[in-house]
């Protein structure tokens, strides 16, 4: 199987500091492991982008648009020929228990 490059934007990048930075001012050890999945995730991109990710729709960009969930947080990407390219890490809201 052929591995794709996998290319990371600059806005992707500083909200993969910000997420790692806040979460290391609470817990140093959380904030590593949160670094360490996160990065896995985004290696394994190159690999399988299809793989444990769902398709993201938006409406008016075309091409292959996923996204991946890694803990609380949600990876979004465009696949490509031969490279993924990830657009943007994000904070993922939790979904309120019905009562």
């Amino acid at each position: 199987m052929k591995r794709s490059k996998v290319i990371v934007t600059d806005r992707a990048t500083a909200s993969f500091k910000r997420i790692i930075g806040g979460l290391k001012e609470v817990s140093l050890i959380g904030g590593e492991d949160a670094r360490l999945a996160i990065l896995d995730s985004i290696r394994k991109l190159g690999v399988n982008p299809m793989a444990n990710s769902m398709s993201a729709k938006f409406e008016r960009l075309e091409g292959e648009y996923r996204k991946v969930d890694v803990w609380d947080y949600r990876i979004y990407y465009k696949v490509e020929e031969n490279k993924v390219i990830v657009l943007d890490i994000i904070l993922q809201p939790k979904k309120k228990a019905k009562s």
